[in-house]
């Protein structure tokens, strides 16, 4: 059994490793920079901010105690500066994809990554990826 804390930390020692862009330029919600300071995305360059949610819980099976399944999706925002064409938006959502799929650790696994989807954003070019992910 894998709890969540140890399950978010293996998400982000993934994350960590991520090459696609700059590490400066690679954001986990709620995470302080190491200057103390805020983090001001780049005009010029792509950046990307990622998030963990929580979807259900499920009982996958029972014994002496039930074995609880929990479900949730890393969610990654995509951004790119406007107007710069959209083949590099693709390659970063590509990168994603083939980095988060079919990823594994202990008793955590990520076994689905969506096609990227557009967002509303009136700064920059906007897609966000979801990988889906388990627990048992």
């Amino acid at each position: 059994m894998m709890t969540l804390t140890q399950a978010e930390t293996e998400i982000y020692k993934k994350i960590g490793q991520f090459t696609g862009v700059e590490k400066a330029n690679l954001r986990i919600e709620s995470q302080p920079l190491a200057s103390g300071q805020h983090f001001k995305a780049p005009t010029n360059k792509a950046w990307c901010k990622v998030f963990i949610q929580y979807a259900d819980s499920q009982v996958a099976s029972i014994g002496n105690s039930p074995c609880i399944r929990d479900y949730g999706i890393i969610s990654i925002q995509c951004f790119a500066p406007r107007d710069k064409g959209t083949l590099t938006m693709t390659a970063l959502c590509d990168a994603w994809r083939s980095f988060l799929q079919s990823f594994s650790a202990s008793h955590l696994e990520v076994y689905k990554v969506h096609a990227p989807q557009s967002m509303d954003d009136q700064d920059f070019y906007a897609k966000i990826i979801r990988a889906e992910f388990r627990v048992n």
